[in-house]
């Protein structure tokens, strides 16, 4: 079905497009379980109207680059799948196996779940992005990790929860310009997006605070997701003024990262977390992210099991 923007809004047609794409996923998954009772007249053809929409909201510019980035990024995701699975059936005629079902409903699922967040960081005014860093801000993490962990206690999808910081802010701060002390951040910013998967959450929460939500994700998951970050802050190579920081070593982050469980609560998660990357002791001649596996809460429940 064709989305009329003429006599529709940017948003109404926005749900155009969610109904069209809850239909076709529906469809796929009825082709792909049962061919052999497919109806024909039912369309698996990829639907347009979320491109058109794309179109749409660059041209009335009401929508942030960085929200349509994420979309795109996902949605690109989801038709791959797609197809990987449908080609998957057709050439060899098996019903794909249950953990590529999951993948597949997954990324659905994210999909819907960034429209409904679009939905609801519209009528608010932040819209749910840092303009700065163009990373999610902090007035939304707490909902974000909450969806999160009833997504572990229904589902039992694990997650990691990451904060990172760059080490000898407090110095840097006092001793380069703020132009530099600005350009640090949006550098570490982009590298987090460069090193986080399409469906994966960061948020800026200030200063030199950085919290990562990765999903699907156990700890060496998680883990692996921060040493692709040290190796993009390796390629940088900014190595900070020696004349006016004192300091000789390369642009370098700390991070801790924890794997929640069921009833965790986010606030103690994140102070717990905070309290453990700052009594990590930091080697300042180190480029390499500093972690400790598990935040004191995190520990205390596994040693009681």
């Amino acid at each position: 079905m064709p989305v009329d923007y003429k006599n529709n809004n940017g948003w109404e047609a926005l749900l155009l497009v969610l109904d069209e794409h809850c239909q076709w996923f529906h469809n796929v998954i009825e082709y792909l379980f049962y061919a052999h009772l497919y109806n024909p007249s039912k369309n698996i053809v990829k639907p347009s109207s979320f491109a058109q929409w794309i179109l749409h909201a660059k041209e009335d510019d009401t929508v942030q680059l960085e929200i349509i980035e994420k979309l795109t990024a996902v949605h690109n995701e989801l038709f791959k799948i797609s197809d990987q699975l449908v080609n998957a059936m057709e050439d060899t005629g098996n019903r794909p196996s249950h953990a590529s079902y999951k993948n597949f409903v997954t990324i659905f699922e994210e999909f819907i779940s960034h429209i409904r967040r679009l939905e609801k960081n519209f009528i608010s005014e932040s819209r749910g992005y840092d303009p700065f860093t163009g990373l999610r801000n902090k007035k939304m993490l707490k909902d974000d990790v909450r969806r999160e962990l009833h997504r572990l206690a229904r589902q039992g999808r694990n997650f990691c929860l990451a904060i990172a910081s760059i080490d000898n802010f407090d110095s840097i701060r006092n001793t380069a310009h703020k132009d530099e002390v600005d350009g640090y951040i949006k550098l570490v910013a982009s590298l987090i997006k460069l090193s986080i998967r399409s469906f994966d959450d960061a948020y800026y929460m200030g200063n030199d605070e950085f919290v990562l939500c990765l999903k699907q994700a156990d700890l060496s998951g998680g883990i692996a997701a921060l040493e692709r970050l040290r190796r993009e802050l390796e390629r940088q190579k900014i190595t900070l003024d020696p004349i006016r920081s004192n300091y000789q070593n390369p642009l370098s982050m700390s991070c801790c990262i924890a794997e929640p469980v069921d009833g965790d609560d986010v606030d103690e998660l994140l102070n717990n977390l905070r309290n453990d990357l700052k009594n990590t002791d930091k080697d300042s001649n180190d480029t390499v992210l500093k972690y400790r596996e598990l935040s004191p809460l995190q520990r205390f429940v596994r040693e009681g099991v």
